[in-house]
């Protein structure tokens, strides 16, 4: 887990996405989502596939949502933006966090909208205390899935609704690296959409909504060619929280996607009320 600690720990990242903000002309007084969603909706087809998610969520204002993985936050906020509940986010890197906690300070969200440094192996949260659970593209790095989902079951109210935005395997092996959630296969744990299906259920939930939404991140990622030299990157985007190599790793997601070698499935799956 350590390695995977160190992919997602960029040192002073809060500073770099202010000074992104600076050089692109925002006035920091006036941040909005908006501005900030290059950067902090890190998931294939950004802050459209998050709402399309909320809409699937149907949480309600006075819910109190878990998000895991939350990176930076920014599909944190916009959850509770929208919907106008509670989030709590928790993330395995501290440095996200700090960003996250400082960028939800910016934004005067940090009434509704909280983080925690943890582990999605280990959330340090009683039973039965959420009203909803959020997930989006972070399985890729669990290994133990079984574990993360028994976590995010045990912390669910009766009846809550999990919903999750995953990258799977497929078909074909082996996946082409770097990709945007791993520079090698020693950070990378896929499992085809079957056997996922498999792990959530075997967690204790029943599966509601199960819609494959490789064909949509095919098109996101259509028109991705090999980059040639020197990245020519924005100031403000992903490339701060995982690297210059963004381009190589879109790139590469663009031939796995195409190859049947990774899909992306968006689900929700709920703990049964007895």
């Amino acid at each position: 887990m350590k390695h995977i600690h160190t992919y997602y720990s960029p040192n002073n990242l809060y500073n770099k996405i202010i000074d992104g903000l600076n050089e692109i002309g925002k006035d920091l007084f006036k941040v909005t989502l908006d501005d900030l969603q290059p950067v902090d909706e890190f998931h294939i087809r950004g802050d459209v596939a998050t709402k399309e998610l909320i809409k699937l969520s149907n949480f309600t204002p006075d819910m109190h949502i878990l998000d895991v993985g939350c990176g930076v936050g920014g599909s944190t906020r916009r959850l509770s933006h929208e919907t106008g509940c509670c989030v709590t986010g928790i993330d395995l890197s501290d440095e996200y966090i700090d960003a996250a906690e400082r960028l939800t300070q910016l934004l005067n969200m940090q009434e509704r909208v909280k983080f925690h440094a943890a582990s999605a192996l280990d959330l340090p949260f009683d039973c039965n205390v959420f009203d909803g659970a959020w997930s989006i593209q972070m399985n890729m790095n669990v290994e133990d899935k079984l574990g993360w989902l028994k976590e995010v079951y045990r912390v669910l109210k009766p009846g809550g609704r999990a919903v999750l935005y995953e990258v799977c395997g497929n078909k074909n092996t082996p996946v082409y690296f770097p990709v945007p959630w791993a520079q090698d296969s020693s950070m990378s744990f896929l499992l085809p959409p079957e056997s996922f299906r498999d792990v959530i259920t075997s967690a204790g939930f029943d599966i509601e909504v199960w819609n494959d939404k490789t064909d949509l991140a095919q098109k996101a990622f259509a028109q991705m060619t090999e980059p040639m030299g020197e990245p020519n990157l924005p100031e403000l985007g992903v490339h701060l929280l995982v690297g210059n190599d963004i381009l190589t790793k879109a790139y590469n997601l663009h031939r796995n996607l195409d190859d049947e070698r990774v899909s992306l499935i968006e689900t929700v799956a709920v703990k049964p009320n007895s």
